[in-house]
């Protein structure tokens, strides 16, 4: 099983309450899309399972959640209708749009020979995923060459060519957050379906941590996992983080 903060995914949510008052913001990552593909924004065949997995496990636990809110994604939307379909409890999607996913690859689709001309430790880089053939040396070759450039995104060294900086991204997803929770009510169970560069954001207003450090856990968030937060007034709690309870078969456990 991935490394995880604690053994179970919903733990508050299937039998140990919540501290009294106390609110649960419950962020999943969508599933698997579909990386090189001419329609990335899709969730990929694992991905959908990945998806009705959580649901079926949901439905099993018998959680319930008060609120459901996707990004402004495909691959947001898809992942909460294919979990629905398998849970039967959840409620009605809303979407808050500030929890769309960052455009870090933007940079690197459309401007990486201007970086590769200001950053020369890139060319390497980009070398190495134009020569990969296999898949999962494409896949890894990607990883690398796109966390060098969110590093210089995230560090304010690179030049945006008119997205949004890291502050500006983080800002954002305050936002979004604050939208959910200056709602009235307390003991809400929330969920929201989302980008993994949105739950690093999340994760860094908890933390209040060092930007790079933020961005390194998001290397480590699995699709489909889940990480919740406790919430009441101004207190804004991470309560467990990449957990992936409802995925026993290791098939299913991809990062991209």
């Amino acid at each position: 099983m991935p490394a995880t903060v604690a053994c179970s995914a919903f733990n508050d949510a299937a039998g140990i309450p919540a501290p009294e008052s106390m609110s649960t913001l419950v962020f999943v990552r969508h599933g698997q899309a579909s990386l090189f593909s001419d329609d990335y924004d899709n969730l990929s065949d694992v991905g959908e399972k990945q998806s009705q997995e959580l649901g079926s496990y949901l439905h099993r636990r018998d959680v319930q959640f008060d609120e459901l809110y996707v990004g402004p994604r495909r691959r947001h939307r898809q992942t909460a209708d294919q979990a629905a379909q398998q849970c039967g409890t959840l409620p009605a999607a809303e979407e808050i749009p500030e929890f769309d996913e960052h455009h870090v690859d933007q940079l690197v689709s459309n401007h990486l020979d201007e970086l590769c001309e200001q950053f020369p430790h890139l060319v390497e880089l980009r070398a190495s995923f134009h020569q990969a053939e296999a898949p999962i040396d494409r896949q890894r070759a990607f990883a690398r060459l796109f966390e060098s450039v969110s590093i210089l995104w995230v560090n304010g060294t690179c030049p945006l060519f008119g997205i949004e900086s890291w502050k500006e991204f983080k800002g954002r997803v305050s936002v979004g957050i604050d939208r959910i929770i200056n709602r009235d009510g307390s003991n809400r169970r929330v969920m929201v379906s989302t980008s993994a560069g949105t739950i690093v954001a999340a994760v860094h207003r908890a933390l209040q941590c060092p930007d790079e450090v933020a961005l390194g856990l998001g290397w480590r968030i699995w699709n489909s996992s889940v990480t919740a937060f406790a919430f009441s007034g101004d207190r804004f709690t991470l309560d467990r983080f990449n957990t992936m309870s409802h995925l026993e078969d290791s098939s299913l456990w991809t990062y991209r």
